[in-house]
């Protein structure tokens, strides 16, 4: 297949330019389709190994495509993670439509019922792996026993027997000829499959008779084993029930690793020999050892065509490997003892094309020659064709370019030391006394914060079994981390993660903080709101020098009395309608044509009209008897539309929505349009108060506001979209932890305006040149970064962001705060707060974070290489900051900084991580590198620019006109119809 065969019905660049991806990314994902298409013809799977980020979901979305395009009958199945990614495949199968029209093939199924009706019924399935794991409760476990008792001919006593020591007799025997599998599937369906489902035949792991024929009663008081058996039967039976499968996608693929696992044994037994091709997605084939590639290969042989031999054609790939890990290690050791002046002659000559192999006369070279030798003989006889038999990855080639990696050192000293002392004496006496402990992970509570290892199992052991030459350690440890608030004692790494983060945010860049201790993701966000209020309250101190906190903001006295700071005193004026500076964030919605352009526009007839509308409206007390500058807006741009177009004309739209927010104001009773309760039908008085002339040329003189500039994007909204957005922005420009107030104070001083006591017509009028200042500009800049992310979001996503954090300004959250990860993810990839986002595991992978943060801090280390660059992935994407960034700035660089204290676990996680990191790198692409995987005082010497080059293993996609294997631009995906529905 040639490029301009896919783009006959495949348009991968069709979003291109609103995603920021550049035309090279995009022929770079045509090539992987089309090279996996190929891969696709005589192979029973493959794997898509692309790094993080870099468009799998989309690449995998335009195989299926193909094949839709080649039989539009053919049945896809995509197993993801689980709820959430399975949510956001179905979402991405939306939007793909834009390349590729699927017409609505596309299902999402919840449970394992819905996965097999599913596909009877629907072309493409997207199914969570968590639906092989139901099916634990006992209802569902004794409906398959009684079925086995009725396969078996076991009646009476013997089955009651079985179901007594199964349990202990929870529940009885059902009648398995009324009952239905799975809620749809009667005994005549089940019963042709029902001696696979219960004797072990091929499948792995022992079945419900083989466990009765090797024990008889006795092995049914193994729970274990029971229901180990009990799964394997619901999965065999799954399988069987399960219609054919033309394309099998299975997402985050490294999940299926363990061969021991539920989810492996499930997606084993429930797809064998029902699918034809198989495609798995992973950015980590392999995280800690690369032989747990052999479980995610093995899986193919489930295909209805794999080729017998597969299993031993992976054990020769594996033992090759091994073999090439030897052989590169001593490589390594010999290079980096190398004299540096040795090093840089075999460099030179090497780099100059020089035939080095035979014409050497260093004696000190000779190892290094012919380990290189031997290297490169393995690596294009075995290695590299051995792994592009089965894989395609695209790596970022110039991600050491960009990707600025720094190890944070930290050192405890003084006070801040002291904990960590005692911790390790603690420890320390507990093994002297026979007392055995998970050193590690209590040695990672420890460096994570106090509040972890205050938290942690071992300080919370019973004082009885604490040896008693260890307990004054305990105690001493425990008096101290108890004062963990206290500034004397504060943890060394949460403090620069702290530091590192605000200094970040000071300068408006994000920050995605990664941390595994619940106690610590709680400390964090505490401390991070804390000092981030002293450093807004640093900034109100430019206007008012030497301020106490209580001059700026509330606080409570002893007896709980609210004491009213300057700022809450400006935020209500500015939300307040009763005062003129409501008037300062509101758009004006006149639309494009303000007050003047006109012919028909006469102050006096305005100011007549929109007197006469006012009297129309009955409000509660307050805003009978005060000005409401809200409800004067209002009335004075809807007199202004009324008499522009008596007949409705083209501003009908504006004029409606108007006349609706009328209705809405003429409800409201108190202050605050946002907190106020309604009043009850019948209840409101007619305004006391009229309209001057000289109010209604302040509510039209709105030239030069906030959003007169921004109207290009906001008339891509709808009116009432477009209201709710404009309120929601103006709120959070006057939350305390926003710093806009103390900016504007700062500049409107620089400019001669009194801020010692504010006056709001002064305000009003110096704003317009507030946004013109560098001040303004940053935030009117912020504002339409954010109104452009906004426009481009779906309907949902929209709700997402109004409803989500940016409702409070919450400067920092974290994933214990109870919000949908899609909230989160939404709200963190817009300009506005949180500025920081504390995330545990479960945001490491399937999340998207990338639109404006380039910065990742590993506050907790794993021993995993894998999910270090997994948890990068979430900001290393295509169309992320750093990206596009670098399209003006080549020098950009993404930050990913390891926070580590000198001296204690951190620097061995860091150094292990590191080392497994070397494996993960270079069997899978990267050229490379032993300066960056040394942890000596010297680092070795660099290699030969050229031999890194050739050493590296190339798993890319080739372009048709390049690619080497045979036939590949002729190939076609092949279909000779789907499978049977399901087998008989």
């Amino acid at each position: 297949m040639t490029r301009e065969d896919l783009r006959a019905f495949l348009q991968l660049g069709a979003r291109a330019q609103r995603d920021g991806i550049t035309t090279s990314e995009i022929e770079r994902q045509e090539d992987t389709v089309i090279r996996a298409l190929g891969m696709l013809d005589d192979r029973p799977g493959i794997l898509l190994a692309d790094e993080v980020g870099m468009g799998k979901t989309f690449e995998a979305l335009g195989i299926i495509a193909a094949f839709k395009h080649r039989e539009p009958r053919s049945k896809i199945v995509i197993v993801t993670p689980g709820p959430d990614l399975n949510q956001k495949w179905f979402s991405e199968i939306e939007r793909f439509g834009e390349m590729f029209d699927f017409r609505g093939a596309a299902y999402k199924a919840g449970t394992l019922t819905e996965l097999i009706a599913g596909i009877q019924q629907h072309s493409i399935v997207v199914a969570p792996v968590t639906v092989f794991q139901s099916g634990r409760g006992t209802g569902d476990q004794t409906y398959l026993l009684s079925l086995y008792f009725w396969w078996k001919g076991l009646h009476g006593h013997t089955a009651n027997a079985i179901l007594s020591r199964f349990r202990d007799g929870e529940h009885d025997r059902v009648d398995v000829t009324d009952e239905k599998f799975l809620g749809i599937f009667d005994l005549k369906r089940l019963e042709p499959h029902l001696s696979a489902a219960f004797r072990r035949g091929k499948s792995v792991g022992a079945g419900l008779d083989d466990l009765y024929e090797s024990g008889k009663l006795s092995a049914f008081e193994n729970r274990d084993a029971v229901q180990q058996a009990l799964y394997r039967a619901r999965f065999v039976l799954s399988g069987k029930l399960l219609p054919g499968i033309d394309l099998l996608i299975v997402d985050e693929a490294h999940k299926l690793k363990n061969p021991g696992s539920l989810r492996t044994k499930a997606m084993r037994s429930v797809f064998d020999r029902r699918f034809r091709k198989a495609l798995f997605l992973t950015a980590t084939p392999f995280q800690l050892d690369v032989n747990e590639l052999r479980e995610i290969f093995s899986l193919f042989s489930g295909a209805k065509d794999a080729p017998e031999d597969l299993a031993s054609r992976i054990e020769t790939l594996l033992a090759a490997v091994r073999d090439y890990q030897r052989q590169y290690d001593e490589f390594q050791r010999s290079w980096s003892s190398l004299d540096r002046e040795a090093a840089a002659g075999f460099c030179a000559a090497y780099d100059g094309g020089a035939d080095v192999f035979t014409a050497n006369d260093d004696p000190t070279l000779e190892i290094v020659i012919k380990q290189v030798a031997a290297l490169m003989k393995l690596k294009a006889e075995a290695i590299e064709p051995g792994f592009r038999e089965w894989m395609i990855r695209s790596l970022r080639e110039d991600k050491r370019i960009y990707r600025r990696h720094e190890r944070m050192l930290v050192a405890p000293s003084g006070a801040n030391a002291l904990p960590f002392l005692i911790y390790e004496r603690y420890i320390a006496e507990l093994f002297r006394r026979g007392r055995t402990t998970h050193k590690a992970a209590v040695e990672i509570n420890m460096v994570s914060s106090f509040a972890a290892a205050r938290q942690g199992s071992l300080l919370a052991e019973e004082p009885e079994r604490v040896p008693a030459e260890a307990m004054p350690y305990k105690t001493l440890l425990g008096e101290i981390l108890g004062e963990v608030d206290d500034d004397e004692h504060e943890h060394p790494k949460l403090m620069a993660t702290v530091k590192d983060a605000l200094d970040a945010a000071d300068r408006g860049e994000k920050t995605l903080i990664f941390c595994s201790r619940v106690a610590t993701l709680a400390q964090l966000r505490k401390d991070l709101e804390a000092i981030w209020e002293d450093r807004i309250l640093e900034r109100w101190r430019r206007v008012y020098p030497g301020a106490a906190t209580a001059e700026i903001f509330d606080t409570r006295e002893e007896d709980e009395k609210r004491h009213v700071g300057r700022h809450s005193l400006l935020q209500a004026r500015f939300r307040r309608p009763q005062d003129l500076l409501y008037l300062a964030l509101r758009e004006s919605y006149l639309g494009d044509a303000p007050f003047g352009r006109s012919p028909s526009d006469d102050l006096g007839r305005v100011v007549e009209e929109a007197n006469a509308i006012l009297q129309t409206q009955t409000t509660g007390k307050t805003t009978a008897d005060r000005t409401d500058y809200q409800l004067a807006k209002y009335c004075v741009e809807l007199a202004v539309l009324r008499i522009r177009n008596p007949g409705g004309g083209p501003d009908i739209d504006r004029r409606e929505h108007i006349e609706t927010l009328l209705r809405a104001t003429q409800n409201r009773r108190g202050t605050d349009p946002g907190e106020e309760a309604f009043l009850q039908d019948g209840t409101g008085e007619r305004p006391r108060w009229s309209i001057s002339e000289r109010m209604a040329q302040t509510v039209l003189s709105r030239a030069g506001s906030l959003w007169a500039a921004l109207s290009d994007l906001l008339e891509q909204l709808q009116l009432p979209l477009r209201v709710a957005v404009v309120e929601q922005l103006a709120r959070y420009l006057t939350y305390k932890q926003v710093p806009f107030f103390a900016d504007l104070l700062v500049a409107a001083a620089a400019d001669g305006i009194a801020t010692d006591t504010v006056e709001s017509a002064a305000l009003l009028e110096y704003l317009p040149q507030f946004w013109e200042s560098d001040s303004g500009t940053r935030w009117s800049s912020l504002i339409r970064t954010f109104l452009a992310y906004f426009v481009e979001r779906t309907e949902q996503q929209q709700g997402d962001i109004l409803d989500g954090p940016i409702k409070s300004a919450d400067f920092a959250r974290h994933t214990r705060d109870g919000e949908h990860r899609d909230r989160l993810r939404e709200a963190f990839n817009t300009p506005l707060y949180p500025m920081i986002l504390i995330a545990n595991e479960v945001m490491q992978e399937g999340l998207d974070l990338h639109k404006h943060c380039r910065r990742v801090v590993h506050h907790d280390l794993t021993w995993n290489p894998a999910q270090i660059e997994q948890r990068i992935g979430r900001i290393d994407r295509l169309g992320s900051l750093t990206s596009r960034l670098r399209m003006d700035n080549p020098k950009t660089k993404l930050d990913v900084i390891y926070p580590v204290i000198r001296g204690t676990i951190d620097e061995r996680l860091y150094r292990t991580v590191k080392a497994r990191e070397k494996w993960l790198e270079f069997l899978l692409g990267a050229s490379p590198d032993f300066s960056e995987f040394a942890f000596g005082d010297e680092d070795p010497p660099p290699l030969p620019d050229r031999l890194a080059k050739e050493l590296s293993i190339d798993l890319a996609p080739k372009s048709p006109q390049m690619a080497t294997e045979k036939g590949m631009q002729s190939r076609r995906p092949t279909f000779e119809g789907s499978l049977d529905e399901a087998e008989t």
